[in-house]
């Protein structure tokens, strides 16, 4: 069993991992509320080639350097990916 895990609403997205988080935070900036629809976002950070992703998976772009992963089938906010170092 991976020490972190979870999925969508439907089922049809699934992740996992056994990797320790590099960074835990709440951000309470005004992109993450209307991304998510609330008040904060929870978040655990994990680089990425240590997280299994299952299922498909759609992204879109909230800003020039961060992408967000939702299932195309029932909307759920799956993760964030910001592809820039700087």
């Amino acid at each position: 069993m991976a020490k972190y895990g979870g999925g969508c609403l439907c089922g049809a997205v699934r992740y996992r991992t056994d990797a320790a988080p590099i960074n835990e935070r709440v951000c309470h900036c005004r992109l993450c509320q209307k991304a998510l629809g609330a008040a904060f976002n929870a978040r655990v950070l994990f680089r990425i080639d240590e997280v299994t992703i299952d299922g498909p998976v759609a992204t879109v772009n909230s800003s020039p350097d961060l992408k967000r992963g939702f299932c195309p089938g029932c909307g759920t906010t799956l993760f964030s990916r910001r592809d820039s170092t700087g």
